[in-house]
């Protein structure tokens, strides 16, 4: 699968290998289950996100993102009230978005985030090739300009 930016790497550096590799781990995965599709990395204060969506809207369109924090990662889900949890997993009180914290690497052998990365893309509408290349995924990092 696509190899993860510089930008990214250098994003992560500040979190521990732990969390850098549930993010990487994690980030494999969806790529798995989302492409074709447009990626949008970009660092906040407290956390790293990546947005994945159908378009280059991303962040109008996104579909799910990978959030970073200090000692976990979640797996948002933007119209995730709109899931079927069979599993009873997703956490969230909020009006749409719902996540799953990933923990540990043994939570990316979960099948239950494989179920929700593949409906989340039917309930967007996004359509699968049966031929997936590297680059099918479209990536754009937002780099803050040095002061």
């Amino acid at each position: 699968m696509k190899k993860p930016p510089r930008e990214l790497l250098e994003f992560l550096r500040r979190h521990d290998r732990d969390v850098r590799s549930l993010a990487l781990g994690l980030r494999t995965v969806v790529l798995e289950e989302m492409a074709p599709c447009h990626e949008y990395i970009f660092a906040m204060r407290h956390a790293v996100m990546l947005l994945y969506g159908a378009t280059d809207r991303v962040i109008e369109d996104c579909i799910c993102m990978i959030g970073v924090y200090r000692k976990h990662v979640n797996l948002q889900f933007t119209q995730g009230t709109e899931l079927e949890d069979p599993f009873g997993v997703l956490q969230g009180a909020g009006k749409r978005m719902r996540h799953i914290k990933v923990k540990s690497l043994s939570d990316l052998n979960k099948p239950e985030i494989r179920a929700f990365l593949r409906q989340a893309r039917t309930h967007a509408g996004l359509t699968r090739s049966r031929r997936r290349r590297a680059g099918d995924v479209i990536t754009k990092v937002k780099v803050k300009p040095r002061a």
